[in-house]
């Protein structure tokens, strides 16, 4: 094979990967759809081979599961993944805020906190400077093993998001993250850790309860434990 070949068929197999990883985190595909790779090869107009590469990568992540004989499942969402996600988040970000934040400098807390103080966000905004205000703090901390867990986390996290969008929870999540840069920008480290697992654990108790009132009609995208 040419190294022009080899160069093709690595973009091929990374856009499958990238265009199926979007279809799932962004919910386009819902969470327990069981998928077939001719389905698949269809749905990205790909070969066979860079859908399984797309597949065994997604597997990894933990977004699918390769079921023999049945095909390819969407990972649904459990009690027992959200509680692991989160364990996992309440760990790594109050840390990264508490050593790292002073590493950013003080006009982007000033930015953040004009940007949470404004009112009627559109939705898609709103989320997209949240997840920035998340993930500068591992960005600062410069620790490559941050940011490959990071990356995980951030998928998941954006798949809970479009399911439990639209709830009272954006307009108090949008105060929470203005508390946290404000007192970044006062230098009060200790407290905006503090605040910062507070979010984070307010933000799990929203997806709870969110799953626990509407899991019966949630069309198998919600379970209560993980999956055989």
């Amino acid at each position: 094979m040419s190294e022009n070949e080899l160069n093709l068929s690595k973009s091929l197999k990374q856009l499958a990967y990238e265009t199926l990883k979007q279809k799932i985190v962004s919910c386009e595909i819902l969470p327990g759809s069981t998928l077939t790779e001719d389905m698949l090869c269809e749905m990205l107009n790909a070969s066979r081979t860079p859908v399984r590469d797309a597949v065994s990568r997604l597997e990894q992540e933990h977004l699918v599961s390769i079921k023999p004989k049945k095909g390819i499942r969407v990972n649904r969402v459990s009690m027992n993944s959200i509680k692991e996600l989160f364990e996992v988040r309440c760990l790594l970000e109050p840390a990264a805020v508490l050593k790292y934040g002073n590493r950013i400098p003080d006009e982007v807390y000033a930015r953040y906190t004009q940007q949470f103080r404004r009112k009627n966000l559109p939705t898609e905004e709103l989320y997209r400077v949240d997840d920035e205000f998340h993930q500068m703090f591992i960005t600062a901390s410069n620790n490559r093993y941050f940011r490959s867990v990071y990356a995980m986390i951030a998928d998941q996290v954006l798949r809970y998001r479009v399911l439990t969008a639209n709830g009272p929870r954006d307009e108090i999540a949008q105060e929470e993250h203005y508390e946290i840069a404000a007192n970044c920008i006062r230098g009060e480290w200790e407290l905006a850790s503090r605040l910062m697992l507070q979010h984070i654990e307010n933000s799990k108790l929203a997806i709870v309860h969110y799953v626990l009132d509407t899991n019966r009609n949630a069309h198998n995208v919600f379970l209560e434990e993980d999956e055989d």
